[in-house]
């Protein structure tokens, strides 16, 4: 209540102090404002993007108090709205001669240089400011910006560090933070810091968040719950650890439980497209393929372009045997995102299902020439033909596929397989010692790829002399 009367007076009193410049002006008059009121009204126009007027108080302003720093920063600040970044700068130097202790003058050319994008500059000037113990968490904050803007993480985590143990309750820092471990893959750094930090600040909801995070991204999904139910603890209304924590659940393939979790943030904001398809994702794990589709429905009702919505609703429809519909569906993921191999890898796969095979051995073709990394999309390419008898052709997708992932296994047991079916057995028994010695637990996919390999005499050989070494 104390707050909404004092945000009432400061309302009154810039209004009360917008009318009188305005009067002022009209009457071509010269009222007497103090340096104070000044300021407010300079930052005012400034909040609100209204620089021609933000400027004509400057003016007035400056005629009655010329060496005003406070008011010169300010006319700075007008001058970098105004793209004169450089006239900024000169001005402040001039002010940084009379008053060099000044850390806000520090701060803003800071600030000035940082938008002109020389970081290291900025830096510089935020340094000079670090003097200044009132303001020491955002400087130190500002000077990790400037470092993640140099791809410096490393300082720039330290810097974030710093300010923490001056603000240990900063949302955006604690986030920022949590972003720069996650963007350098320092996964394990991110769980002991967090694991530190509450141990000493045990009700921070947003530190116990970002463990949980952290723990999720190397499947520590067990740990990872506790955290984010410690933050729910805290916070029972903190939608985002539940969206999380059911996040672990899924990664543990406990559906039924991550879909209960998913459901408990509509209790604290509204549905969001993305909730609805991690529901209807595992719905589909659990092969409740009409309770999916619903919740697929309700993501693209929400958000039409979300692509893994419409292509989740393409799945189901296969699974249910609408070959039609799952086209239709699975393409018009493909409108939103045609370039995306996960994607195009989806339609070949149904394509093929459905008896399109030379569609499918287009759309294969365009998976793997934009990602030649996914072996999956390669096995399945090959798979097409030799459901077709061609194994001289599936024999030639693999090779193109051992040229981009020669150190493959997978790829090399389809390859011994293709060769001993070919009738090439000194090549494909070449072959497949070396998937043998690459890995050993390959071999039960070549048997369900040719069945007729499993009581192949040479194979048995083989298998057998592995074995033996």
């Amino acid at each position: 209540m104390d707050d909404l009367f004092k945000d009432n007076e400061e309302d009154q009193s810039i209004s009360f102090l917008i009318e009188r410049f305005n009067a002022m002006l009209k009457e071509n008059g010269h009222y007497f404002f103090d340096v104070e009121e000044y300021e407010d009204l300079i930052d005012h126009y400034l909040a609100a993007g209204e620089m021609k007027k933000c400027s004509r108080v400057i003016g007035y302003a400056l005629e009655q108090y010329p060496d005003h720093s406070g008011l010169v920063i300010r006319q700075a600040q007008v001058l970098v709205s105004s793209d004169k970044a450089e006239a900024a700068l000169k001005i402040l130097s001039r002010v940084e001669e009379l008053e060099p202790n000044n850390s806000e003058i520090f701060i803003t050319k800071g600030a000035i240089y940082s938008s002109m994008k020389r970081y290291n500059d900025a830096i510089r000037e935020y340094h000079k400011a670090i003097s200044d113990e009132e303001d020491l968490a955002n400087i130190y904050s500002s000077i990790a910006f400037e470092y993640e803007n140099l791809a410096d993480y490393t300082n720039a985590i330290a810097y974030l560090k710093k300010a923490l143990e001056i603000e240990p309750e900063n949302e955006s820092i604690i986030f920022e933070l949590a972003f720069c471990y996650e963007i350098t893959n320092q996964l394990e750094g991110s769980i002991e810091y967090f694991t530190e930090f509450t141990d000493k600040y045990p009700y921070s909801k947003f530190a116990w968040f970002n463990l949980g995070v952290a723990l999720n991204s190397v499947e520590l999904f067990e740990k990872a719950i506790e955290a984010f139910e410690f933050a729910i603890a805290i916070d029972p209304s903190f939608s985002s650890a539940y969206f999380n924590k059911a996040n672990s659940l899924a990664g543990m393939q406990l559906f039924t439980h991550a879909i209960h979790a998913y459901r408990e943030t509509f209790e604290y904001e509204d549905p969001e497209a993305l909730t609805y398809y991690y529901i209807g994702e595992c719905y589909e794990k659990l092969e409740e393929f009409d309770l999916a589709l619903d919740n697929f429905r309700k993501s693209v009702t929400l958000d039409e372009n979300l692509a893994d919505a419409w292509i989740g609703m393409g799945v189901c429809y296969e699974e249910k045997g609408n070959i039609k519909s799952a086209l239709r569906f699975i393409r018009r993921a493909l409108e939103i995102d045609p370039d995306n191999p996960d994607y195009l890898a989806t339609l070949a796969l149904c394509q093929q299902h459905g008896g399109y095979m030379a569609e499918a051995a287009i759309t294969y073709a365009k998976a793997v020439g934009i990602n030649s990394l996914d072996a999956g999309t390669w096995l399945d390419f090959s798979g097409l033909f030799a459901e077709l008898g061609n194994y001289d052709q599936a024999l030639e997708v693999i090779d193109s596929a051992l040229v981009s992932l020669p150190q493959k296994a997978a790829l090399q047991y389809r390859k011994a397989a293709c060769l001993f079916i070919l009738g090439r057995t000194r090549e494909a028994s070449d072959m497949l010692e070396k998937a043998l010695v690459l890995e050993k637990e390959g071999l039960e996919a070549m048997f369900e790829f040719a069945p007729v390999l499993r009581h192949n005499p040479y194979v048995s050989g083989i298998i057998d002399g592995f074995k033996n070494k």
